[in-house]
């Protein structure tokens, strides 16, 4: 028995020792000590996932959560539990709560949720301080703008009465259209470089209108156009009528121009262009009417008397007498227009007319004729007799690139420009405007001074354009001027040649930058500032002070909102874009209102006048000869309605000329590329100018686009669209831009 037993003996003792440590046999010891483990619970905003919370203790214990958004499965136990703690969704800010969990001692657990927190972003710009620090020029075409005296046609006047709608579109200088008289509706063919196109005023008005610009921080730029007068220019036709004339050297003649092209300085480089050349007849006849008894005559030389009166018009043959002299006899009874031509052909160039305009021909009083002269008139009653004399004419040839009733000027060598006299000629007439008080000049055509359209030589324009801008600066400078002449030049061309004409201006028309910016607004905005950045440095490698012009189109193209496909979104963003983007921008008339149109039925669709109001009363539609698009030019795109519209694109331009004018480094910063996440459609930049720091993003695609804000964003100075903030998460709409101050 004893044997059996051995082998529990050990489990026994073990017992009898257990028996005596606690001879009562209580439970063992346990801490009463609560504890809630974890501490802080968090829930994301729309979170309906469970946290548990673990309740360690011997004693009994309840759970109260401080706001009704908070709910526990269990409020109330004994001992030792797990609890499920759920929040409601927030569609709300931000919000904090806790749960009480009271026992032997009481622990409070912090309970947070984040909210949507959603804030739509509102500017809040610095107030302006008056102190225009952009550049931004408007270009405006005096004869569609606005019109003074109710005649249909825009004028000084009219521009002056407008300065404050240019004032508020935040332009720091107007470039007006030649303001020259010309016998086109839009001017470039000037026929007096000294002298103001009476349809636009006087001289005087011309003054008080730069002076009433000054007044408001707006300078004045005048269009010159250096590359051809009008043919109706009195230097052309003393040119034409007298072999002998200094004008004659003012333009390119030649009776052989294929061999003698050659020997024209300012062609030397360039390749004969048979179609630049016109064809023109010249001398200067004399005509002379007398009364006759004399036998109707049916002549049958090439000279003939064109005339023409409300019944219709006729072409007179005369006889030549052999001797070079000719006569015609004829019945003439009322009032005839008259002219008379070498040949019947219009296009021989072989007109000739008066020298002064309205002449009216009076019996046995000589007329000197003139070729391309104007219209005569006679009135009559009976049989007259009417002789041509001294008529020694040549066929010859003139240079006119663009028209023939554009001739091109002959500066000579352009090495040797200053001493040329048709320069100076030019550059006298240029003086009298600059010390008139003009701040700049738009030079037309500049590529195709030194050759025509289809040949050139870029070194030799760039030569003479350097004289010209020298001759201007010193002007400019002995009027009392501090700072240089603002001068840009149209060198419609791609920036690899465009660029190299800064040798000669401070400025030229980057002709490339609206494709960099239609190819941003179409969606990829990735390469914008790089390529924004190489045209400001390689024109500044050509010269130090290189002012580089941006702008999207002009009175030459098609409307930038047609090539935006007349997407009122792309033509916002395109503006803020062009606005917060270093150079000097450009804004052409209309664009700032939508217009839109092509060159298809006439240049005159892309140069469409201002529609003041909504009723149309103040339009200057004869200005381009009242050929407009009434279906684009409605009410709702006037400048009444547009002011009325917070949301219009007049008011697009307002926003973001008004930053650019109010902060420095908008106006003139540098700009570097910011790296807000690798989206293709967001271009972002900084603008840094001294300490001033500004953060510029456009959403280029048409949907919500969401970027991280490492960055401050308590000053947005600039928004367009719609631009919210949920904590760091930054989200533009689509095709909506904002410039934040950092």
């Amino acid at each position: 028995m004893i044997r059996k037993l051995f082998p529990i003996l050990p489990i026994l003792a073990a017992l009898f020792l257990c028996v005596t440590c606690n001879p009562k046999g209580n439970d063992p010891v346990v801490s009463d000590t609560l504890t809630v483990n974890p501490e802080s619970i968090t829930f994301e905003a729309e979170d309906a996932s469970t946290k548990l919370m673990y309740v360690t203790t011997e004693k009994d214990w309840t759970a109260t959560p401080s706001a009704g958004w908070i709910h526990v499965n269990k409020t109330s136990g004994t001992g030792k539990t797990t609890i499920e703690v759920t929040a409601d969704s927030n569609a709300e800010k931000d919000r904090s709560g806790s749960i009480t969990v009271k026992g032997s001692n009481t622990v409070t657990v912090s309970v947070t949720q984040k909210g949507k927190n959603i804030v739509t972003l509102v500017p809040i710009a610095d107030a302006f301080d008056g102190n225009k620090r952009a550049s931004t020029t408007y270009q405006l075409l005096i004869y569609s703008f606005a019109d003074s005296d109710g005649d249909g046609i825009g004028d000084f006047k009219g521009i002056q009465s407008k300065l404050d709608y240019l004032d508020g579109l935040g332009a720091t200088a107007l470039w007006l259209s030649p303001a020259h008289p010309s016998d086109s509706y839009h001017a470039y063919d000037v026929t007096d470089y000294y002298s103001v196109n009476p349809l636009y005023g006087t001289e005087t008005d011309f003054q008080n209108l730069i002076k009433a610009a000054h007044d408001k921080g707006i300078k004045i730029y005048m269009d010159y156009v250096l590359n051809h007068s009008g043919k109706g220019n009195a230097w052309f036709k003393e040119a034409l009528a007298d072999a002998s004339s200094p004008y004659r050297d003012y333009y390119f003649f030649s009776s052989n121009p294929s061999v003698d092209y050659k020997n024209f300085p300012m062609l030397k480089g360039t390749t004969y262009q048979s179609g630049e050349w016109k064809a023109v007849t010249s001398g200067s006849p004399k005509l002379t009417i007398s009364k006759t008894k004399e036998d109707i005559t049916d002549g049958k030389a090439t000279w003939n008397m064109y005339m023409w009166n409300d019944n219709g018009d006729k072409a007179v043959k005369f006889v030549d007498r052999g001797d070079g002299t000719y006569y015609l006899v004829m019945d003439i009874n009322g009032k005839w227009g008259m002219l008379v031509r070498k040949y019947a052909d219009w296009s021989a160039g072989s007109k000739f007319g008066a020298k002064e305009k309205n002449l009216t021909l009076k019996v046995d009083t000589p007329v000197d004729l003139t070729p391309d002269g104007e219209d005569m008139s006679f009135t009559g009653s009976g049989r007259y007799k009417i002789e041509l004399t001294n008529v020694s004419t040549e066929t010859l040839y003139y240079m006119g690139c663009f028209s023939d009733w554009m001739p091109d000027l002959n500066y000579g060598d352009p090495a040797q420009a200053e001493s040329n006299a048709c320069f100076q000629d030019l550059a006298a007439s240029a003086d009298k405007w600059i010390n008139m008080g003009i701040d700049g000049l738009r030079l037309d055509a500049v590529k195709h001074i030194c050759g025509g359209i289809n040949s050139y030589n870029n070194t030799s324009n760039q030569t003479l354009l350097d004289k010209w801008y020298q001759h201007c600066n010193a002007t400019y400078k002995a009027a009392g001027h501090t700072d240089d002449i603002f001068m840009v030049g149209e060198v419609w061309d791609n920036h690899g040649y465009e660029r190299y004409y800064y040798k000669g201006l401070n400025s030229c028309f980057e002709f490339d930058y609206f494709g960099t910016l239609t190819t941003a607004l179409n969606g990829n905005a990735s390469n914008y500032v790089s390529t924004v950045n190489k045209f400001l440095s390689e024109h500044t490698a050509v010269r130090p002070d290189a002012i580089t012009s941006i702008f999207m189109t002009n009175h030459d193209q098609d409307r930038a909102a047609e090539s935006l496909s007349k997407n009122l979104a792309k033509e916002k963003q395109a503006a803020a874009m062009m606005l917060t983007t270093p150079g000097k921008p450009f804004i052409y008339q209309g664009e700032e209102l939508g217009y839109y149109g092509t060159k298809g039925g006439g240049d005159e669709y892309v140069r469409t006048p201002i529609l003041w109001d909504k009723a149309g009363k103040e339009c200057a539609k004869k200005g381009v000869n009242n050929k407009v698009d009434t279906g684009m030019l409605t009410s709702s795109i006037s400048v009444e309605a547009q002011s009325a519209d917070a949301s219009s694109l007049l008011n697009v331009y307002k926003t973001f000329s008004r930053a650019r004018n109010t902060y420095q480094a908008l106006a003139e910063g540098t700009m570097t590329a910011a790296d807000l996440g690798g989206d293709n459609s967001i271009g972002a930049w900084y603008m840094t100018a001294g300490s001033e720091k500004m953060l510029v993003i456009h959403n280029t695609s048409t949907k919500d686009k969401t970027v991280t804000a490492t960055f401050d964003v308590s000053k947005p100075v600039a928004i367009l669209g719609t631009v919210t903030l949920d904590h760091d998460a930054l989200t533009l709409a689509g095709n909506s831009s904002v410039v934040f101050k950092l």
